[in-house]
């Protein structure tokens, strides 16, 4: 599992590299695949798109607005610290994460 992990890591690193600067949709569409139109309406729902937004009592950050209570998760997951949290590519690997976890269900906003 942490083979795998690692492994996810660095295709994240050559990913964003890749890439370089892309749209938030550019980088869910490259995330999420097939199901893109869906994960796109949830982070236009949650964020209205923007990889920096914070919500009002500060607990939900970037694209997903990603939950603080999934810190250590979001580390161990895009193999990033913290404050990679508002950078939308490892936002939205950790969302993809969650969503093949949990569907949509994490979400306030579902598509």
């Amino acid at each position: 599992m942490l083979k795998q992990r690692m492994a996810r890591a660095a295709l994240a690193v050559l990913g964003v590299a890749a890439l370089g600067a892309c749209t938030p949709q550019a980088y869910i569409a490259q995330v999420f695949g097939p199901t893109t139109s869906e994960a796109t309406t949830v982070a236009h729902c949650e964020s209205r798109l923007d990889p920096n937004a914070r919500s009002a009592g500060g607990g939900n950050h970037g694209l997903f607005q990603v939950n603080s209570v999934h810190r250590a998760s979001f580390e161990q997951v895009t193999g990033q610290s913290w404050a990679a949290v508002y950078h939308p590519y490892y936002n939205a690997v950790f969302a993809k994460w969650l969503y093949d976890q949990q569907g949509w269900e994490p979400w306030a906003c579902n598509p």
